[in-house]
């Protein structure tokens, strides 16, 4: 009788499980300090990258909503709400659950009620306690510029440096919990954020990754898009060696990389519109006057579009090296073939053609050519 009455116990909680809508998803949502915010949508986003709303609703008298979904395999979503957003992973049968502070200024929000929404609230927890670190950072150091504005640069230097000391353990973290979670979107999410980071450090990691991911989910647009772009990243990663540039100087020669084979050379990737590449530009004229006579040497590579504005930053900021473009911005072959997303980059190549480093700015730069060079 008593085997009889817990199988009789499992049967009906079985009948509770087998009442979800297999044919869609529910999230049902609570939001704290939500103040004058009264809509709520859903939305998903298409091949393109564009967000094609699914459902919205208005929050009740308690602050609480549900919307509604369908997703035959796993898929990610965005809920908005005022000017937040909340990313998750849902698919045909989930019954989410999301609660969030809509006051909550590091994006913190908690997700239950599947596999997924779980691994989301763990990841999310790692990129808030960051996000709360790196912002009381930020704080700190802009205090500091305002009492003392002449020393303007070294506290940004400083700041730099603080802040890569912050992403390290994040990184760290961010690469075990996928290497955890490889079977589940979230960890593709992990992957994302640590390549949006300029993660260089865990570069071949997430290619391999990558590889992996792609055939897990076959049909997720996301991934295979993130996967085609690794392959990208791969034929430029370190260790591989630097494809041939072919291009015009400001004065109308060809000039290639492979003219400079034999020395280190920093290969940087920037423009004249690019604030943060103007920035740097004195630490590597600083680098390029210690190290020039020491088999080193520079060639700056412009994504601008304009020659005249092009030569003017060249001699504005006494860029006294090597110089080509294509004039087509983005547009540029050779932007494409290093996979350029973002300036400023750059490329250290050591004299066999190989590349040994990625985006050193400031000390790290000044600290890698006084230890190789």
């Amino acid at each position: 009788m008593k085997n009889a009455k817990y199988f009789a116990l499992a049967l009906l909680a079985t009948s509770f499980v087998s009442c979800k809508n297999s044919k869609e998803f529910v999230i049902n949502g609570e939001f704290e300090n939500a103040g004058n915010t009264q809509k709520v949508y859903l939305y998903v986003a298409d091949s393109l990258g564009q967000m094609i709303p699914i459902d919205s609703t208005v929050l009740n008298e308690d602050k609480q909503f549900v919307l509604k979904g369908k997703a035959e395999q796993p898929e990610f979503y965005q809920v908005y709400a005022g000017n937040r957003s909340y990313m998750l992973i849902a698919e045909n049968g989930d019954d989410v659950k999301l609660k969030a502070d809509l006051a909550n200024q590091s994006g913190s929000y908690h997700l239950e009620g599947s596999d997924e929404a779980d691994k989301v609230t763990a990841y999310n927890k790692l990129t808030a306690d960051l996000s709360a670190q790196t912002g009381a950072l930020a704080e700190k150091y802009s205090s500091m510029i305002t009492s003392n504005p002449d020393a303007k640069d070294s506290i940004i230097n400083e700041f730099n440096k603080q802040s890569r000391e912050i992403y390290k353990p994040f990184l760290k973290k961010s690469y075990d919990f996928i290497q955890e979670n490889k079977n589940s979107l979230t960890a593709f999410f992990a992957a994302n954020v640590m390549y949006g980071t300029d993660a260089i450090a865990y570069e071949n990691e997430l290619i391999a990754y990558a590889k992996e991911a792609k055939d897990n989910f076959p049909d997720n647009k996301a991934v295979q898009a993130f996967a085609s772009q690794m392959e990208a990243l791969e034929k430029v990663a370190i260790g591989k060696t630097a494809p041939e540039i072919s291009a015009m100087t400001p004065e109308g020669k060809n000039i290639k990389l492979s003219d400079f084979k034999g020395k280190y050379v920093l290969l940087d990737f920037w423009a004249s519109w690019c604030g943060p590449c103007r920035q740097e530009n004195p630490n590597i004229v600083k680098a390029y006057q210690q190290f020039k006579d020491k088999n080193f040497t520079v060639f700056g590579f412009s994504l601008d579009d304009n020659q005249e504005r092009w030569v003017k930053a060249i001699k504005d900021d006494n860029l006294t090296w090597n110089h080509a473009s294509e004039l087509k911005q983005w547009d540029a072959p050779t932007a494409r073939l290093y996979n350029i997303n973002a300036i400023p980059a750059s490329f250290i190549i050591d004299p066999s053609g190989k590349i040994v480093a990625k985006n050193l700015r400031g000390e790290e730069l000044f600290d890698f050519l006084q230890k190789t060079l």
